[in-house]
């Protein structure tokens, strides 16, 4: 294997702190077997600058060394909270071919090494001695708090992105595959940063009308709402409403407004409502994938369903 490192710490414990968070690193030489113990603090806190996101990193933004074999790559992180993976950023050595392919995966840990993946992408390396972000949210993966995991680098199409390495204390190591056998590699952090979002909450109602619980509505009235979420936009092909138990989402005219929600409006296609009550249900998911839902009844009242006629024709005076 080709390594190009500055330095070569060959310990039997590993001990890195990245913010709050302890993390002891045990290998034992003869196994390899490697046993990560987190304590209780959380590393990262989460959503500090209001939008929900994180940057999980065990480098320092360095450039010490690069590999350039053919090997896979991993690094460990934990998550601080409940959250989503939304990006990595993987850092690309300079060098005459900058658009190598590779394959980013998220893998659950087993002992220190990946084991199950959760979802990954292929993505193109781009401009040199720079950090490359890959958009992982239509993945969809969703972790938990406490949960281990791996960002995953690996070799496609024959070729593979020399992906930089970085020695400086303190040393979290990384994984590297060779074959089919995963190896600890205390040597080296591999550059790598994944971004995770704690935003596990969905989309809300807003402005409903007729209110909920209302009274005295009358049966020709319409059905109009808002849909919205805090953070991120309400995916439009999710939105799903119904009324008294019958899917009408077909029905509704559903316009998107500039806060990245939408108003629903529902004009009932042929008679008004008979006198009880209406119950409303709509579902939908963000960006995401957090999924949001709410229902509310109002009632029809029997006076607003009378038949007009002559006789109810308040005349002018002459």
């Amino acid at each position: 294997m080709k390594k190009l490192l500055v330095t070569a710490l060959l310990l039997a414990i590993l001990t890195c702190v990245a913010g709050a968070k302890e993390i002891v690193l045990t290998v034992d030489a003869d196994s390899r077997t490697l046993a990560v113990v987190p304590n209780d603090a959380i590393p990262y806190p989460l959503g500090i600058d209001g939008d929900g996101e994180e940057e999980l990193s065990w480098d320092d933004g360095e450039q010490d060394g690069y590999w350039m074999d053919s090997f896979d790559r991993a690094t460990c992180f934990t998550a601080p909270v409940d959250c989503h993976v939304v990006r990595s950023r993987v850092y690309i050595y300079d060098n005459e071919f900058p658009f190598y392919p590779y394959y980013f995966a998220i893998y659950l840990d087993n002992s220190g090494y990946p084991s199950l993946e959760l979802g990954g992408t292929l993505t193109v390396g781009g401009e040199h001695d720079a950090w490359h972000e890959t958009d992982l949210t239509p993945l969809g993966i969703t972790l938990a708090e406490g949960m281990m995991f791996h960002g995953v680098v690996q070799k496609q199409l024959d070729e593979h992105p020399y992906i930089c390495l970085d020695t400086t204390d303190p040393i979290h190591g990384c994984c590297y595959k060779d074959g089919v056998e995963w190896i600890f590699d205390q040597e080296s952090n591999f550059m790598l940063r994944i971004v995770v979002d704690d935003d596990m909450d969905g989309p809300f109602t807003c402005n409903p009308n007729p209110a909920p619980d209302d009274t005295g509505v009358e049966g020709d009235t319409n059905i109009s709402f808002e849909l919205q979420d805090f953070d991120h936009e309400v995916v439009l092909e999710t939105i799903v409403v119904a009324v008294n138990g019958e899917d009408v989402t077909d029905e509704c005219d559903i316009t998107e407004i500039l806060t990245g929600g939408y108003t629903v409006f529902y004009d009932p296609p042929e008679e008004d409502f008979d006198p009880g009550e209406v119950e409303v249900y709509w579902g939908a998911e963000d960006e995401l994938g957090n999924w949001g839902e709410d229902a509310w009844s109002f009632l029809i009242d029997d006076n607003f369903n009378i038949e007009d006629t002559s006789w109810g024709v308040i005349k002018d005076t002459f």
